[in-house]
């Protein structure tokens, strides 16, 4: 997995530790074997417009973008051996569950990637 990172609307840190999975390795190991996510951490998946829950042990909240990081969709809460996609998507977040109403996120927004 690359460094981590910050995820940033309008100037505002919204999760401060996530990490970028952009090989396909990455992105299959996604968050299994994980216990939990703090509010802090996220996991952004490049390349990605689907994502399972398989063999998770916790909800997760999943927020799927556009090339330019633009919210395309947002699935609160999805518990375990769930599966979510969205149409044009290039990119997933994934969060702790939760983050999405905490956050007051909603398609059309715009969010950006920080090197930490």
């Amino acid at each position: 997995m690359k460094p981590a990172g910050m995820i940033c609307r309008d100037g505002q840190v919204l999760w401060s530790e996530v990490q970028m999975a952009a090989s396909f390795l990455d992105r299959l190991q996604g968050l299994l074997g994980k216990a939990e996510l703090s509010d802090q951490q996220g996991l952004l998946l490049t390349a990605c417009g689907s994502v399972h829950t398989v063999g998770m042990c916790f909800p997760i909240d999943v927020i799927f973008l556009d090339a330019d990081l633009r919210i395309l969709a947002r699935h609160p809460d999805v518990s375990a051996w769930r599966m979510k996609s969205c149409r044009g998507a290039r990119t997933t977040l994934e969060v702790a569950a939760g983050s999405v109403e905490r956050h007051g996120v909603v398609p059309g927004q715009r969010l950006t990637w920080q090197i930490a």
